[in-house]
């Protein structure tokens, strides 16, 4: 993989090392267990492992859930080929100005890196928005999830992320209920900016079912 701008996750992955993630593949596999079973995948040894390393011992609960989630993800990248994708942001914007139905994904797991600081998202009702660098979709033939990675920069150690999942086909990304266009910001100023917001899990989902088929790798 060549990025065009770096990858918020790639210094995590490389900490981890190859090492661990075939330990914990090799884990997996003689449990029988299924990789894409986020209940399966958090319960076994290897994984509890690397977690415990992850997480801070002070950590809250729901923090606790967030690492599970993004250890799984990059699992499951990582597990993938670790598949990368771009969309450009005329293309984006086009895609979102007029939404259709999201397309039904190829299985698998992808990382989808959007233009910079176009799509913004809060991690929590009430939150500062935070830019979206990428997400990771992850699909089945019955359902999709997706992980975003937000508020990524150099100077910053670490970075936000909000999961959403939806069975598939998955419904069109509905209406807000203060009648402003799924997709349009939510900023001050944000619409002479330019930006683009992601308001609900539905429009985290159809915007990664939108976007992927109109990627490139």
């Amino acid at each position: 993989m060549t990025p065009s701008r770096p990858y918020p996750w790639a210094a995590l992955v490389g900490a981890l090392g190859e090492a661990r993630f075939e330990e914990i593949r090799t884990s997996l596999a003689g449990r029988s267990r299924d990789a894409a079973d986020r209940d399966a995948f958090v319960l076994d040894a290897a994984v509890g492992r690397v977690l415990r390393e992850l997480v801070p011992d002070d950590a809250p609960a729901d923090a606790v859930t967030s690492y599970a989630g993004l250890l799984h993800a990059l699992y499951l990248h990582w597990a993938g080929g670790r598949v990368v994708r771009t969309i450009d942001a005329r293309r984006l914007r086009g895609l979102l100005e007029a939404p259709a139905a999201p397309a039904e994904p190829m299985p698998g797991t992808t990382y989808l890196q959007l233009p910079e600081r176009l799509v913004w998202a809060a991690p929590a009702s009430g939150a500062p928005h935070e830019p979206v660098d990428g997400l990771f979709v992850t699909a089945s033939p019955r359902a999709v999830l997706v992980l975003a990675v937000l508020g990524f920069r150099p100077e910053r150690e670490g970075f936000t992320t909000i999961e959403a999942s939806s069975p598939l086909p998955a419904p069109a990304a509905p209406a807000r209920d203060d009648a402003t266009a799924p997709f349009s910001t939510q900023l001050p100023g944000g619409e002479r900016m330019g930006f683009l917001s992601v308001a609900s899990e539905a429009e985290l989902v159809a915007l990664a079912l939108l976007a992927l088929p109109e990627s490139a790798g």
